[in-house]
């Protein structure tokens, strides 16, 4: 059935949106330490759903964008004029571990060497600031090849190709494997060892970095670099900040 309808609920309730991850016409957003979802389709089996979430509360949404509780009459408040994303690419922007999730495997037993090789980087670690200049002036254009993932450092992965001439460490990744530039694996087995050595799913990367550390990054915590996926990401640092204790 064809409605226009609203959720609201705390910022600490988001793992209750894993069930709706797949719901690709549910759009979110977050506003001062609150989680909104809009959609135009609901059923009963997704009223049900959204009913089953802890302090959420359900809205018609009206054409003037005023919110009319569930089941009532009289109008509560409007619609917030805030900045928009499908909810499987929302929920990826949210922070992640305290790092980049970091994992090593002590059988794998090689390490990096200065390489000859002059291969063209195409993953990029760098800063949430860094990446909101990238915004402010580059085209959208230009940014639709990239993914990005954050950590709550503000660490920032970008990847894809071209990438942007920004601050940072470049990396020159092969089926997941993404090795400083400049250096090389040592001994040179070939890169599907190491993909397999790793137990790499499709979309992971693990970062090899030049004082021989790594880094794992798993496929659901990129999302793909917009405008207004960073602007949420800035947000939620914004009010992660206002709200820690003095």
């Amino acid at each position: 059935m064809t409605t226009q309808w609203v959720l609201r609920l705390p910022a600490e309730q988001s793992k209750s949106l894993s069930s709706l991850r797949l719901e690709k016409q549910i759009q979110a957003s977050t506003l001062d330490q609150e989680i909104w979802l809009r959609g135009s389709m609901l059923d009963e089996n997704l009223t049900r759903t959204l009913r089953s979430i802890p302090d959420s509360e359900l809205f018609d949404l009206q054409k003037d964008a005023q919110l009319i509780p569930a089941g009532r009459h009289v109008p509560l408040g409007y619609l917030p004029d805030t900045e928009w994303l499908p909810l499987p690419e929302w929920l990826t922007v949210q922070l992640q571990a305290p790092a980049l999730a970091g994992k090593t495997d002590d059988r794998i037993s090689f390490e990096l060497v200065r390489s000859q090789q002059n291969l063209k980087a195409n993953v990029l670690l760098t800063t949430l600031v860094n990446l909101k200049k990238l915004v402010d002036c580059d085209s959208q254009i230009r940014l639709k090849p990239l993914q990005y993932a954050v950590d709550s450092q503000q660490r920032t992965i970008i990847r894809g190709a071209p990438l942007p001439s920004i601050e940072g460490s470049f990396f020159c990744e092969q089926k997941g494997i993404a090795v400083a530039a400049g250096w090389v694996w040592s001994p040179q087995v070939d890169v599907d060892v190491l993909h397999s050595l790793f137990k790499l799913n499709p979309g992971d990367v693990v970062l090899l970095h030049a004082d021989q550390s790594r880094e794992f990054i798993g496929a659901d915590q990129f999302t793909p670099l917009t405008r207004s996926s960073v602007r949420l990401t800035l947000q939620r640092f914004d009010n992660t900040s206002s709200s820690d204790p003095v």
